[in-house]
This record gives C-alpha cells, sequence and structure tokens, in this order.
C-alpha cells in the first residue's frame, strides 16, 4: 500500500469547517431515552414493506454519550426539527422513518452536540451509498442520474432507499465454484488507470483480454468510498459503501457477475488498518485532543507503517462494522474474498493483537457466510515470521513479496537473492510485480546486463520467462496488470512525464501502453501469448496437476538454467543466462512441446538466453491469439474534467501561468 493520493479537489474539501444546522431551532430539546428495537445497532435497517427504515449511530467520546443527536436532511428540509430528534438507548441514538416512498432515494446526515458541546454534522458509518461535493466532476459523469450535492450538508451525506427493487444475479454468480485457495492466478489492477474511460463500462470491455490471459480471479485495489476521486483507494473514509468515480452500484454488480460467468474470481482490496479524517467517527472526535477521546482510533499504532487514524480493533463497535462488511460484501455484492491490506496493523490499543483479531475476521465475518471465500493478508512487521505460518494454519493465506528475484533474472544479473524457491509454497501469494514494486522491464531497461539494457526484443523475451517461473511453482501467484505485455515504464513516472523518476508520481495515472502500440509489437504479443498459454495450462488445461506438489525444483540462486517438473504431467526449462546457450535433458517419459503445437518432443534442447521451454505428458493445444489488438484496447476515452482557468501573475519580475495545479513559464515550461 505504502503511497496515497488525494485529489486537490478533496483536500479543499477537507478543509472546510462550515456547519450548517442552525441549532437554535431546537434549543432546550432534551432527548428521550428509549431501547433501541431489538437486532438494532449501528446502521441502517431498512423495513420489509419498503416504506419505512430505523437509522441508529454510536455517539460518544470514551467517557461520556452525546447530548444529542438530530436527522437532518431532505425530509426536514435540511433543517433541524424537534420532530426528528433520535431516540437515546445509551450511547447509541436512533429513529424510525415511516411513510417513505419505496425505491426512492433520500438524503440525510446526523447533527450531533457532544457532551462537550461541540456540534458536528456526520454521515453513517454504514452508508452503502454517499455524496460528496466532489461528486461533480466524475462520479456525476458516470451517473448522469447521481443525486446532487445538498445544500445545508457538511462533508459526507449518506443516501438511503427504501423499497431498492434487488439486484438480479445470473446462475452463474449463484452457483460459482471458487477455485481452489492454492490454484489461484491473479490478475491485481487498478480501475481508474486500466481501463478505458477508466471506469466500469471500460473494465467490462476489457473482460475478454483478461479472460483470454487465462487468469482465475481479479483483484481489484480498493473501492470502498476514498477521499476525492483521482485516488489509489487507500484513504478508506467508508466501508460499506462503493467508490462512485468508477461506476454505479448495479454497474459493479453487473462487472462481478461477468466475471463469474467467465469463471473468474473477484477479490477485493479492503484497507480496515486506517481511515481518513472524512469517516464520521473520526470527523466527530477528530485530532488532537479529541482524537485521545475517540474510542474507535489510537492515538498512537500500536504497530509499524501506519498511515491516517489508526482503528482501535480492540473496540467492540469497530470490531463489529469490521465484521459486517466483510459479510456484506460477500453477500450483498457476490465478491470471492479480500486482500487485506497492512493486516498486521489490524490491532488493539495494544500491539502483537493483530493474528487474533485476522482469525476473528476470518472466522465471524468470511466463514460465516462464505467458507470457501479467500482471506489474503499483506502481513509484514517484525513479527511476521511467527505470525504468517500461524494466520496460513488458520486458512488465510499472506502476500510474499518475491519481486527482488524476478527483477534480477529480468535484468540478466544472476547472483544472490535471484532464487525462485520462495515463490514455491501453498498458503501464499507470491508475485513479481505488484503495485507496491517497480516494474520488472523498467529496471531491465534501466539497469539491464549487457545487451538487455538496449535491445527491447532481448529484454521481452523474459517476460514469459519470469511469469512461467512463477505461476507453474506451488501455491497462489499474481501478475499486475500489463507485466504480460513487459510494461516498462517506472511506476514513479506519470502520464504527463513519462521517463521522469519522480516518487511524488507514485500514485498517478501512467503511459497508456494503447497509444504506444504495445498490442501490436510482435514481441510484446509474443510475450502475452506465451504468458496467456503458460497461465491457462495452469488454470484450465491441467489445474488438477497443479494442486499437488511440484516433483522437482531447481530454481535456486545464480543459476542459468531452472528447472520446475510435476511428476510426468509437466515440466518446465528456461535459459536466464545473458549470453550463453544452455542444454536440458527431458525426464524419462513422453513429452510434447506445449509452446510449440504440442509436438513430440526428442530427449534434448540447446535453450539459448531467454528461451523458455514447457512440456506436457500428454498432448495438450496451447490457445492462440491472432489479434490482440482488438481485443478492446484501440479507442481511449479519458474520463471528463472540469474546465480549468489559467491565471497569469507576476513573480521576481518573471510572468508565470497557472492552470490548475501547474505553473508553467510565458515560454510554456512547467516550473511546478
Amino acid at each position: 500500500m505504502r503511497k496515497l493520493f488525494v485529489s486537490l479537489v478533496g483536500l479543499c474539501v477537507l478543509a472546510l469547517g462550515t456547519y450548517a444546522a442552525n441549532w437554535n431551532d431546537v434549543a432546550g430539546v432534551t432527548p428521550t431515552e428509549k431501547a433501541r428495537p431489538a437486532g438494532v445497532s449501528n446502521g441502517i435497517y431498512y423495513g420489509s414493506d419498503g416504506t419505512s427504515v430505523t437509522l441508529c449511530t454510536y455517539a460518544a467520546s470514551k467517557t461520556q454519550s452525546a447530548k444529542r443527536v438530530f436527522l437532518i436532511g431532505d425530509m426536514t428540509n435540511w433543517k433541524l426539527s424537534a420532530d426528528y430528534q433520535l431516540y437515546k438507548d445509551g450511547n447509541y441514538f436512533w429513529i424510525t422513518l415511516t411513510g417513505l416512498t419505496p425505491g426512492q432515494e433520500y438524503r440525510f446526515q446526523y447533527a450531533v452536540e457532544r457532551a462537550d458541546g461541540v456540534k458536528k454534522q456526520i454521515s453513517d458509518l454504514y452508508s452503502e451509498k454517499v455524496l460528496h461535493p466532489d461528486d461533480q466532476y466524475e462520479p456525476k459523469s458516470v451517473d448522469p442520474d447521481l443525486l446532487s450535492y445538498p445544500s445545508g450538508a457538511d462533508g459526507y451525506v449518506t443516501v438511503i432507499q427504501p423499497g431498492k427493487p434487488a439486484f438480479q444475479w445470473s446462475d452463474a454468480t449463484l452457483n460459482f465454484q471458487r477455485p481452489n485457495k492454492n490454484n489461484l492466478v491473479i490478475y491485481e489492477l487498478w480501475i481508474y488507470d486500466y481501463t478505458e474511460g477508466r471506469s466500469l463500462k471500460g473494465l467490462m470491455k476489457r473482460l475478454d483480454y483478461i479472460q483470454n490471459l487465462g487468469v482465475n480471479a481479479i483483484e481489484l485495489m480498493p473501492i470502498c468510498e476514498f477521499d476525492g476521486n483521482y485516488n489509489w483507494g487507500y484513504s478508506p473514509n467508508h466501508y460499506f459503501a462503493p467508490d462512485k468515480a468508477y461506476g454505479t452500484e448495479t454497474m459493479y454488480k453487473e462487472f462481478i457477475d461477468e466475471c463469474h460467468k467467465r469463471g473468474i474470481a473477484v477479490i477485493l482490496d479492503m484497507v480496515f488498518n486506517h481511515a481518513t479524517g472524512l469517516n464520521p467517527m473520526n470527523k466527530l472526535y477528530p485530532y488532537g485532543t479529541d482524537l485521545a477521546n475517540n474510542p474507535w482510533f489510537n492515538v498512537s499504532a500500536p504497530h509499524s507503517d501506519n498511515v491516517y487514524e489508526d482503528w482501535n480493533h480492540g473496540f467492540a463497535p469497530a470490531k463489529e462494522m469490521f465484521t459486517r462488511a466483510l459479510k456484506y460484501w460477500l453477500t450483498e455484492y457476490k465478491v470471492d474474498g479480500f486482500r487485506l491490506d497492512l493486516s498486521h496493523g489490524l490491532c488493539s490499543d495494544q500491539p502483537n493483537t493483530s493474528v487474533a483479531n485476522l482469525k476473528y475476521y476470518y472466522d465471524n465475518g468470511v466463514k460465516s457466510v462464505a467458507p470457501d471465500a479467500y482471506m489474503i493478508l499483506e502481513h509484514w512487521g517484525g513479527n511476521m515470521g511467527t505470525e504468517r505460518p500461524q494466520l496460513i494454519s488458520y486458512g488465510m493465506q499472506c502476500w510474499n513479496n518475491t519481486t527482488n528475484a524476478y527483477c534480477q533474472t529480468a535484468m540478466g544479473w544472476l547472483k544472490e537473492g535471484d532464487g525462485f524457491g520462495d515463490a514455491n509454497k501453498d498458503g501464499y501469494v507470491s508475485y513479481c510485480e505488484s503495485h507496491d514494486e517497480e516494474r520488472m522491464q523498467y529496471k531491465a531497461k534501466k539497469y539491464g546486463n549487457g545487451d538487455l539494457q538496449t535491445n527491447t526484443d532481448a529484454r521481452l523475451g523474459r517476460v514469459a520467462e519470469n511469469v512461467a517461473f512463477n505461476v507453474l511453482l506451488n501455491g497462489s501467484h499474481m501478475l499486475w496488470m500489463w507485466e504480460e505485455i513487459g510494461y516498462d515504464f517506472s511506476i514513479n513516472s506519470d502520464l504527463d512525464h513519462p521517463n521522469d523518476y519522480n516518487e511524488k508520481y507514485r500514485c498517478s495515472k501512467k503511459p497508456r501502453p494503447e497509444i504506444r502500440s504495445y498490442f501490436t509489437k510482435a514481441a510484446r504479443v509474443d510475450a502475452f501469448t506465451k504468458c496467456a498459454q503458460v497461465i491457462t495450462l495452469r488454470t484450465q488445461l491441467m489445474p488438477q496437476v497443479f494442486e499437488g506438489n511440484p516433483t522437482s525444483v531447481s530454481v535456486g540462486t545464480g543459476a542459468k538454467l531452472r528447472k520446475i517438473q510435476w511428476s510426468s504431467d509437466v515440466f518446465v526449462a528456461a535459459n536466464f543466462d545473458v549470453t550463453g546457450n544452455q542444454a536440458v535433458t527431458l525426464p524419462d517419459g513422453t513429452w510434447y512441446d506445449y509452446l510449440n503445437g504440442a509436438t513430440r518432443a526428442n530427449g534434448t534442447y540447446t535453450l539459448a538466453p531467454g528461451e523458455l521451454k514447457v512440456f506436457t505428458g500428454t498432448p495438450v493445444q496451447a490457445p492462440t491469439f491472432a489479434d490482440i489488438q482488438k481485443r478492446d484496447h484501440q479507442g481511449i476515452e479519458d474520463v471528463e474534467a472540469p474546465e480549468i482557468r489559467a491565471t497569469k501573475y507576476v513573480k521576481d519580475g518573471q510572468i508565470y501561468i497557472q492552470r490548475g495545479e501547474r505553473i508553467y513559464t510565458i515560454t510554456g515550461q512547467v516550473v511546478q
């Protein structure tokens, strides 16, 4: 996760501190003590008749309940009213609304007067849809029917819809058989930077391409509502609401349903370690002295690598929220599992408590509704050596960063640290690249050994080698978007600075492979084809073979010739040297050259530098691809953007032009 990005608009909204409610309208009004209806805790509870809803929020510091809470929204004309004061039940405040129109959307917030008299307007923690001033930009263009942001609101606004029509899932989803958790080949992507139109509609168009690649799971970088619109998603603020920058609730469900029709599982990257100041519970008691009174968050994180505000997973209402969030996405959106970001940070207010919390979430959140769903953990930290095996023994999996070894072989530097052995084990998801790591082909272009630094085709010849010697090892594996075509721009570049290297571009849009003809250049098409053939062999053509353990693995440090054997079924060999040929002798038995039309193999082969061979014990026909350019990569449509006016000013005798976030000289050079 590490790096985060929030749009400028989102940052500006964070700075707003206006509270629109006129508290003089309810002067002297005190709350009525009344027990909540049975089964009501935090959140939104719709009546079965489609005309009623019960709303409930927790409003208290560590020591004191709020004085009073009112509903403010469409039903009150965005004014405080004694008629919409919430009942008080200890630290919980609740109200039941009746007479609502089935299918109609309503906007609201809670107006809270804290025990110390400070007044706040907050959204519902369990909001399934929210509105924000940023919606005037990308979300509004994605969903023209989106409700407008109401005057009188402050920050995020909750949208409710009693009697909402249920989504009609296909039989493919209702009967979906999730792939074996130790036989996953996952494709990780950021919707915004991967798709035409930077949306779910664009992602739907790319499913043919992803399906042909052969992967059996897609992992979406965080989609829960995040600050701003242009964001990796690791700055979350609501856990039940999909971010509207990518599409509507229906679009998300259509995408998941379509994936299941193609035999592809959907995994969500979830960020349970931290939240931003726009989260309603953080907004209620935000920073400094206030945060010290906030039971939901730790003043200081009792673990490494923290960002934003650290959730206290020992606080019962917080634990309830995360448990319900896992259940919600599995049942309401039919996802197939989760990748939990910074999982070693899911602690109470005490260190070394993440394992117990993770087991609780897995047992009570995931397995309670979907026993075969995935729970993959980004579990680092000083205790990972002992904690990871324990978590795996409970049935979870752990992310396993093996990128250094594959970067070394991509660059052609065969030395200590380039062995692939760590990527060969059940219980882990290993990868050559991820959103957190530098691109292999960029490093090869920058630091490659000999011909690899200057010869694009030679570099690209190593793409399928590395992918094969990852996905054909034991355990589950993952590709980062465009790895299969040898994407070679740095993760620290951006669309407007393709050849720059600057960490401020880490989360920026990247140069588009489509407009650089990456899908028509022969060497890249060959890389895609071989990657797809290798992955398909594992996930579709011979999946049963890879559910056991390889018979023999020779992938150690410094080795030029590397080999993997799965009994008499599959034998893989590749030459990772830069200059010299390598001879390989096939194991005893009958073998067929899988990448060469399933032709009968002889006993010995001489492999050129960068050459990959895959043999099968029976004739297996590899898939072919006539023209991957036709697979929805031709037209690139960028998102609509608000008008940005240019401003001219003089500083130190020089004339400058500011347009949006950039400052130019009068001759057009970007200076800041």
